[in-house]
């Protein structure tokens, strides 16, 4: 996600920051313990039990590069979890009723009501427990399952009108790692019903019936033997929703992996180095899911193809899953990734299971998992350096840096195809390079065909290097002037011996824009529907089994980047950048 962007979700946040210091002098008592108030805090302060604390890291275990891990958790034996569901589950699924007032809480992210699971998921036969403070006695919860559903979007699939809000305050670890956690009490548990069909969820809280709502993201497994091994689900497509990533961003508490409150520059000495999901979302950890993964499920089911879901978390829980899929689909920005989900989608590949990144950015940064009092993987640490990481100097394998930095080598082109290339490229556009690929089939582009406006966010680039497939195929390309120097971003396809077909798209607004839910950025109608078929064809072929079998790719490199900016129609086409910040 664009530093810009995060940096704005900071002053939105701002939102929150203001209604705590508001009651600060109310809730002395509290912060004389010593604690830094630094979420949402309701006029009635509690006690907040002891301070956040860091005391022991939990290293990753030695895996081979690309061997499949070992499962460490086992999935749902509950009778209705477990029931293998019919190929075409989507279609009947869909036909149900839909109501799209979920859409309201895209861009809420209020103050009012705030709240967080103790699961990123779960399986039917399991129970959530839901925390909620605010400055409302209590709050409406609806959950809203992800879908088509004739242009809806979603349907409701529970709902309680009266749960109970604390007044609760939020915790802060202090230095070194400055971790935030709410650790309020539960408001609601939930029970997971058969109701729930699988997929991904939204839990809309809202303080009154008029309200916006927040959104809490919730992944329901589907931990059938449909596909095999108990656990894998019932369907040939996989999508993966980017957990890591928002939390990353999430600066609920002021505090994100990014920024902190003394710190808003590019240096990031003052940010979390572990972050909790025991907090709500904010700011860009926010406005993600709606961004890069519910138009990427919405689009597939919009085709009646059946999707499983699981999350960043659960593919490091369950690594099997994955090559259990003909595809593994993953949205506009996965950008944390632990070892055993990289060893996975690795395994996943070579093993003939299909990839899509539609986005870019992804696997950039590695991340840990770590305990929190409330239970196992609800911490993940990044430290950036490897100086500053605990675990890294005895084991640098350890350490929580760039995928392809000296101390790891695991270049994320080894995977993904191209690259990461640069953030904030104002205006551009993608144009097709080979209108014969199969992923414009039916789409009637020519070449030289331009995708208006399609260039914005962050973007990947393919890259003369040595983990870059040799087989690549670049099928469009966007060219950019960063700070005088000409450079392009690119969307590519690449096949694995495997049989697997690798599809990158080169730009974090791909799903987005597909969807015209892009918040206040202009979505090109033309644009949107060319990217919308194309994603079609690529999920239609992944759920069909190994793309490379039918569709080979040949290397096919693209112009260079002075040809690609020399040639293009008008100015407004050709990317404009600022320096490089740091990265992503």
């Amino acid at each position: 996600m664009e530093e810009r962007d995060a940096a704005a979700g900071n002053a939105k946040g701002g939102a929150r920051w203001k209604t705590v210091t508001g009651s600060a002098a109310f809730a002395t008592a509290v912060f004389a313990l010593g604690y830094s108030c630094t979420g949402t805090s309701a006029p009635t302060a509690v006690s907040a039990g002891p301070p956040v604390k860091i005391a022991v890291q939990t290293p990753e275990q030695p895996n081979a590069r690309g061997k499949l891990p070992q499962d460490r958790t086992r999935p749902s034996t509950a009778p209705c979890a477990t029931v293998v569901r019919p190929a075409g589950w989507s279609r009947l699924e869909n036909a149900k009723r839909g109501d799209s007032s979920w859409r309201s809480s895209f861009d809420a992210d209020t103050d009012t009501v705030a709240g967080y699971l103790d699961h990123v998921s779960a399986a039917c036969g399991d129970t959530l427990a839901l925390h909620l403070s605010g400055y409302v006695s209590s709050a409406s919860v609806t959950a809203y399952r992800m879908g088509w559903y004739g242009g809806a979007g979603g349907r409701v699939v529970w709902s309680s009108s009266h749960v109970p809000v604390s007044a609760s305050p939020t915790k802060n670890s202090g230095s070194p790692t400055y971790t935030v956690e709410a650790s309020w009490p539960v408001a609601e548990r939930i029970e997971v019903t058969p109701a729930w069909t699988p997929g991904y969820y939204l839990l809309v809280v809202r303080a009154g019936p008029h309200d916006a709502g927040d959104a809490i993201p919730l992944i329901i497994r589907d931990d059938s033997a449909g596909n095999g091994a108990a656990g894998t689900g019932s369907s040939p497509l996989l999508l993966q929703a980017s957990v890591l990533t928002y939390q990353a961003y999430n600066n609920y508490g002021r505090y994100s992996l990014y920024y902190g409150p003394k710190d808003q520059s590019a240096k990031r000495s003052d940010r979390s180095r572990v972050a909790s999901f025991d907090r709500p979302y904010n700011g860009d950890g926010y406005r993600a899911p709606f961004l890069y993964d519910i138009p990427l499920e919405q689009e597939a089911e919009k085709l009646g193809l059946d999707v499983d879901c699981t999350t960043d978390i659960d593919v490091d829980e369950r690594p099997s899953q994955v090559a259990a899929h003909k595809g593994l689909l993953v949205g506009g920005h996965s950008e944390y990734w632990t070892r055993r989900m990289y060893d996975a989608a690795l395994y996943a590949r070579d093993n003939g299971t299909n990839i899509g990144f539609f986005g870019a950015n992804e696997i950039y940064w590695h991340a840990r998992l770590e305990p929190a009092p409330s239970g196992p993987d609800r911490r993940m640490a990044v430290y950036r350096s490897a100086n500053e990481d605990p675990l890294a100097k005895p084991d640098p394998s350890q350490a929580t840096v760039l995928w392809d930095s000296p101390q790891l080598q695991m270049p994320e082109a080894s995977i993904v195809g191209p690259a990461y290339g640069e953030l904030g490229a104002d205006g551009g556009a993608f144009r097709v390079l080979q209108p014969d690929s199969w992923i414009f089939a039916g789409t009637g582009v020519v070449k030289d065909q331009e995708l208006k406006n399609s260039l914005g966010g962050e973007y990947d680039t393919v890259k003369n290097i040595a983990a870059t497939p040799p087989d690549i195929d670049v099928i469009a390309a966007a060219p950019i002037v960063f700070n005088g120097q000409s450079t392009m971003a690119t969307m590519s396809y690449y096949t694995d011996p495997s049989g697997a077909g690798v599809f990158a798209g080169g730009m974090t607004y791909w799903d987005c824009q597909m969807a015209r839910m892009c918040g206040d950025r202009p979505v090109d109608p033309q644009t949107a529907n060319l990217l919308a078929a194309m994603t079609d064809n690529v999920l239609r072929v992944y759920a069909a089994g190994p793309a490379g079998r039918r569709y080979p790719s040949a290397h096919r490199p693209a112009p260079t980047a002075q040809a690609l900016i020399s040639t293009a129609p008008a100015q407004s086409d050709v990317g404009i950048g600022p320096p490089k910040p740091s990265d992503g």
